[in-house]
């Protein structure tokens, strides 16, 4: 199985509709299982259950299912347009694709097809009285797995939507998306050397964000060319018309072209997967939109920070532990760049020194954490270095009091002038 395909079913399997429609396909199945179960039933084990009772049973799950399905999908839309306006719309994604709240939706939903599916078997009179037992049971399960994911949904309602709950998230998939660059550095390939390119270039035929890249196949027509590739972007790049995606060594036929362009899934924005300084992006986004006037939430920026530092610390930690010469080469006529580590620390920490410039808190914060960020590892120290500089130019250029510029030049580090 290619990575591209794995890639798209992964993607896919975060559809909510894709979760619901599963759920459903049980619920149904569940029935039709009463159905053909039934006459295997011996009579003496049959239970005489009356068909009131179920009806009332298969009634109740019905109207009351539909109910919270309906609640349960204006929360969902609710917390999507919370998490929007408190944090940025970028971070919604990562509550559509939520594996609780879907797998809540699709648990409410499967219950009420199977409460009405129920219903009508039962006024057809197609179970007889092995069907009833059968179905009697499987209520009952039911019952008890809508009983416990209400009582978890009542519970995670507390904290969907919240600043500190999304910030939380952002942590968890970056760190995610980390990891997985660290296990295979160069996507796998081997590490391409600055400025190093094949003389047939490929240029992107859309425009969009890499999504992903799969090695395997470039690897395969690589292999069936007798040729080395270079890809030139990394899933998160822009691209348009005009940029080369991926260059050869040998020439190119309009076939080979094309299963290269193929083999580089671009898309409309940028996703979490494979693509670590998404993370960061959205983190910058967030504490951004925390100062600026409307809102105005140092708080949020300071939070942002501490977690953008830990994040970052993941990185180093992980960075020293898994070498990335040491990294297996899987796709050896494949060469792809190595992420730029300071393009991480640019990614969060810019915004907050351009937006928060006029915040004296906000800014020594910055600055302690800046220096934090340097000790971390020495590839983040140069990037961490300018941005110190640029954020003391830009308070210097929002009109602070000397006394100001004399805390942020401290935290700094810097000598502080009279």
């Amino acid at each position: 199985m290619s990575e591209k395909l794995v890639f798209t079913l992964q993607r896919l399997a975060r559809k909510t509709w894709v979760r619901c429609s599963l759920f459903a396909l049980l619920a149904c199945a569940a029935v039709m299982l009463s159905t053909w179960a039934g006459p295997f039933i011996p009579d003496g084990v049959a239970l005489d259950l009356g068909s009131d009772a179920l009806e009332s049973l298969l009634n109740i799950l019905a109207s009351s299912m539909l109910t919270v399905s309906i609640f349960s999908a204006s929360t969902m839309v609710a917390s999507f347009a919370a998490v929007a306006n408190s944090a940025t719309p970028r971070a919604s994604q990562l509550l559509i694709e939520d594996s609780t709240v879907q797998n809540t939706l699709a648990v409410f939903i499967g219950a009420f097809l199977y409460g009405v599916i129920g219903l009508v078997g039962l006024h057809a009179h197609v179970y007889g009285d092995g069907g009833r037992l059968v179905l009697f049971g499987f209520t009952l399960v039911i019952l008890l797995v809508v009983v416990i994911v209400l009582l978890r949904w009542i519970d995670y309602l507390s904290v969907l939507g919240r600043l500190g709950e999304t910030l939380s998230r952002l942590e968890r998939v970056t760190r995610k998306a980390i990891d997985q660059r660290l296990d295979k550095p160069f996507l796998g390939g081997r590490r391409q050397q600055p400025g190093e390119r094949g003389a047939h270039a490929v240029r992107s035929d859309t425009t969009g964000f890499v999504q992903h890249v799969s090695m395997d196949l470039l690897q395969a027509r690589a292999e069936a060319l007798e040729t080395t590739l270079h890809v030139h972007v990394l899933p998160g790049a822009f691209v348009a018309p005009d940029t080369v995606i991926v260059s050869a060594d040998g020439p190119l036929d309009d076939g080979a072209r094309q299963a290269v362009m193929e083999a580089v899934l671009i898309g409309d924005g940028r996703t979490f997967d494979h693509d670590p300084r998404f993370g960061f992006v959205v983190m910058g986004e967030v504490a951004a939109r925390a100062m600026s006037a409307s809102i105005n939430d140092p708080g949020t920026a300071l939070g942002v920070m501490a977690t953008a530092l830990r994040t970052l610390g993941h990185w180093a930690q992980q960075t020293r532990a898994q070498p990335e010469e040491g990294r297996p080469v899987a796709f050896d006529r494949v060469t792809a760049p190595p992420l730029r580590p300071a393009g991480m620390v640019e990614d969060v920490f810019e915004p907050l020194a351009r937006y928060a410039a006029g915040s004296v808190e906000v800014g020594v914060a910055l600055q302690r954490a800046l220096r934090s960020v340097a000790a971390l590892h020495p590839a983040l120290a140069p990037a961490s270095a300018r941005l110190s500089a640029y954020a003391l130019e830009r308070a210097a250029g929002a009109s602070l009091c000397t006394t100001d510029m004399d805390a942020l030049r401290a935290a700094a580090g810097a000598s502080v002038s009279s």
